[in-house]
């Protein structure tokens, strides 16, 4: 018969033993193993293929405003009236290729396709609208910008008259088509542009050779430029974080190395395990800038449970200090800095008097929204947000908002030719979706599930351990004792 000294040992023996095989299982092998499979490699087939060609589509909603009283641009007396027409849907199919793996840094470019996806009753692409003349804007505002002071008067007052002589002002009417994707003709405005470019000494961007303008014209088909990104070889904490866009670590737009870094993912990858107490940053390559998004609640997509993010009112606020350096004015005169909400855009829009708000001016300074009749920021219709699975990290559901607004005043064009209240004028904004579809979340709530239960497996085996040991001391007191 088995000694009690003898059957102490067994049972302080498997304790030790349980306790060492859940620690090495639990926290050393099958965390090193779901790791090297969470790396974006071409060694992992299924997850890197994924990445290259996301199968969850992405869909652009794009909404136009309709100026219903844009007649007489020397009545400053009026207050615009805009209606908006939309959406109007077009999907995305973005696909990374030339992909290279050195150092655990992946380098790519990224191709999006847009394709119009119209839904049931949706207004037709050829619906008239009429807006602000971009065109005539940003020639009236480069030429404020560079020409001599005595001579910006006279510039402006023959550009406005050659711009006439072909028939265009200060406000145009387009079709939707033409203002988004399909562009119009700019022949008329081929020797004006380079006349005042000439004399600005302002180099504008390269036109085509089939010459026209649309917001989105020319952009099917193309990439932003070269991107570096952790793969997460180096720490999976650091997973998806871009390290070079076009060559570069940093940003040369802003007046400030703050504002000039380049920080977080793309936003459509997020290292795993979310932490609700951190912000979370994505570059933004439409913005020209990084921005952050912090924890607003919990909530379900799809049967997932997620965290919601959204962009804080602090991102866009002119108060701010680590706004300041967006502002080009800063430094010589902050009064001429816009309000909360505005991001001028000229230090990497060639000059262009592009601005970017959130929809509505929703979360900015209520005097640019009550400019406008027909303009009612809602946090529903026009916030920013994204649904992150907490474990995984997974973008469940995405909407990103952003408004384009032209910056809209007389500029040195003479006020009998255009008399105009300074103004921010919103031309159109997009809602860009994505969600999860049912296969790719059933693949996230199973993984989810497994950690889960190797996560109660492990403490479970460890607490196994632990009762056996106390146990076996327990024996040989008692044993002792007698």
């Amino acid at each position: 018969m088995v000694s009690n000294m003898v059957k102490t040992a067994i049972v302080g023996s498997v304790g030790v033993a349980v306790i060492i095989l859940s620690s090495t299982l639990g926290w050393i092998l099958v965390p090193d193993i779901a790791t090297s499979q969470a790396i974006i490699t071409a060694e992992n087939e299924a997850l890197f293929e994924v990445w290259k060609s996301p199968p969850v589509p992405f869909f652009l909603q794009f909404f136009l405003f309709n100026c219903t009283n844009c007649n007489d641009p020397t009545d400053n007396s009026v207050v615009f009236n805009l209606t908006q027409l939309g959406p109007f849907t077009f999907s995305e199919k973005r696909v990374k290729f030339n992909v290279t793996e050195k150092d655990g840094l992946l380098t790519y470019l990224e191709e999006g396709s847009y394709y119009y996806e119209p839904t049931e009753n949706e207004t037709p692409l050829d619906a008239i609208i009429v807006t602000v003349n971009p065109v005539y804007f940003t020639l009236a505002s480069l030429i404020v910008d560079y020409a001599p002071p005595e001579s910006a008067g006279e510039l402006s007052l023959s550009m406005h008259q050659l711009l006439k002589s072909i028939g265009e002002g200060p406000f145009m009417t387009r079709t939707v088509g033409e203002m988004l994707f399909d562009g119009w003709e700019l022949d008329g405005y081929i020797e004006i542009i380079q006349m005042l470019s000439d004399l600005l000494g302002v180099q504008l961007p390269p036109l085509p050779e089939d010459p026209r303008f649309g917001y989105y014209y020319g952009v099917n088909n193309t990439n932003d430029g070269e991107v570096v990104v952790e793969s997460g070889a180096n720490g999976l904490d650091k997973l998806g974080l871009i390290r070079k866009w076009k060559g570069e670590e940093n940003l040369n737009y802003w007046n400030d190395p703050y504002c000039n870094m380049i920080n977080g993912t793309d936003g459509a990858i997020y290292p795993p395990l979310v932490d609700v107490a951190e912000k979370t940053y994505i570059f933004v390559t439409d913005l020209c800038r990084s921005i952050y998004t912090t924890y607003e609640r919990d909530i379900e997509t799809m049967g997932i449970k997620s965290n919601r993010f959204t962009v804080p009112a602090e991102v866009f606020d002119d108060k701010n200090p680590e706004n300041f350096c967006y502002c080009r004015d800063y430094s010589t005169d902050p009064t001429l800095c816009f309000s909360a909400g505005i991001l001028d855009m000229r230090p990497c829009q060639f000059g262009a008097p592009i601005l970017l708000s959130t929809p509505h001016f929703y979360m900015g300074d209520p005097k640019y929204s009550d400019a406008f009749i027909g303009v009612h920021p809602v946090k529903e219709w026009h916030e920013t947000h994204i649904d992150l699975e907490p474990l995984t990290a997974v973008p469940v559901f995405i909407s990103e908002r952003i408004q384009i607004n032209i910056d809209v005043r007389r500029y040195a064009v003479p006020q009998k030719l255009l008399n105009i209240s300074n103004t921010i004028f919103p031309v159109f904004w997009i809602n860009e979706t994505a969600v999860l579809d049912q296969a790719s979340a059933d693949d996230v709530d199973l993984a989810v599930n497994v950690i889960n239960a190797l996560n109660i497996s492990r403490w479970c085996f460890l607490a196994a351990g632990i009762a056996l040991v106390i146990a076996s001391v327990i024996m040989l007191v008692v044993y002792l004792s007698r």
